[in-house]
């Protein structure tokens, strides 16, 4: 049996792919991102001062999780690059 040396669709798809980042494709989604994260967080924070008592230790509680993740994330991230 000979080997066929013409690109396949689905090789030709591929290597567009690896050329094409993850924001390249979804470039809404990404930008959009950002902006959904703030207002989650802006919402979050208001109901922690401001919402129902029996609520804002829960809100309080999961903004310090937020918080200790992402700080720890960071930290990681800058280790690793540095």
């Amino acid at each position: 049996m000979k080997k066929c040396n013409t690109p396949t669709a689905q090789n030709v798809a591929g290597e567009v792919a690896q050329k094409q980042g993850c924001c390249t494709k979804m470039k809404n989604c990404c930008q959009h991102m950002g902006r959904a994260r703030e207002v989650g967080m802006a919402g979050m924070t208001a109901l922690a001062m401001f919402g129902p008592k029996r609520f804002r230790p829960y809100f309080q509680h999961i903004l310090a999780v937020i918080t200790v993740v992402t700080a720890t994330v960071q930290f990681f991230r800058r280790r690793k690059e540095g």
